[in-house]
């Protein structure tokens, strides 16, 4: 990782804000402060490894997203603001991101011991204490930026943990190219994999982004 790969991150995060806040800016409004030195040090302290360092830095940029406000629910099938990515995932906090490692590594060795899989080089499943969760959606998947040594260190993976689905799908070589990535399907109205960025006008008259899956 070099200073070049921290300016390529910021350079990504930048033209994201710069997006949500002329076309949504309801989303934008609920990303949270940059994350204290102290809170990511806490991370770290439970993760037991240093974070990667474009995910720390994302951690630097923005703590998160805003809780949904109580009783705010969906009206319509609509969810509230903050869902910014494909599937929905909201972007996580410090705590959120600590609190959902725990559960991967929980996960990965209930089914290491089951040998529903072996930890190999290639899937992601097999090494989930190696997996540092940075968004969650609502229905249970989870967006983690690997960090194992080797080819894999960096890459980011969606995996469908509620579903069952522990295949998980490539989402991105590094945090930033997939920041790059979402940010250009939204500029462009474009496609993300097979999710297609919608913005909708919430009950308030707040304009939010949605994600479609087409074939």
């Amino acid at each position: 990782m070099t200073a070049e790969d921290l300016v390529a991150f910021d350079r990504a995060w930048g033209r994201l804000e710069a997006w949500l806040a002329s076309q949504s800016p309801a989303d934008h409004a609920a990303l949270r402060a940059p994350a204290t030195a102290r809170e990511i040090a806490e991370l770290e302290e439970r993760l037991g490894f240093a974070l990667h360092p474009q995910l720390r830095r994302l951690l630097e940029r923005r703590n998160g997203v805003a809780e949904p406000e109580p009783n705010s629910g969906s009206e319509r099938g609509v969810f509230p603001a903050g869902g910014i990515l494909p599937l929905g995932h909201r972007f996580s906090s410090t705590t959120d991101i600590a609190e959902m490692h725990e559960i991967l590594v929980d996960v990965g060795e209930d089914n290491i011991e089951s040998e529903l899989w072996e930890e190999d080089d290639e899937d992601p499943a097999g090494h989930l204490h190696q997996c540092v969760p940075f968004a969650l959606p609502n229905d249970g998947g989870v967006a983690f930026v690997d960090h194992r040594p080797g080819a894999t260190y960096g890459q980011v993976f969606e995996m469908g943990i509620g579903s069952g689905d522990l295949e998980g799908s490539l989402w991105g070589t590094s945090l930033s190219e997939f920041v790059r990535a979402v940010t250009d399907a939204l500029e462009t109205g474009t496609a993300f994999s097979h999710h297609w960025p919608i913005t909708f006008e919430h009950s308030s008259g707040r304009t939010c982004i949605a994600w479609e899956v087409r074939a």
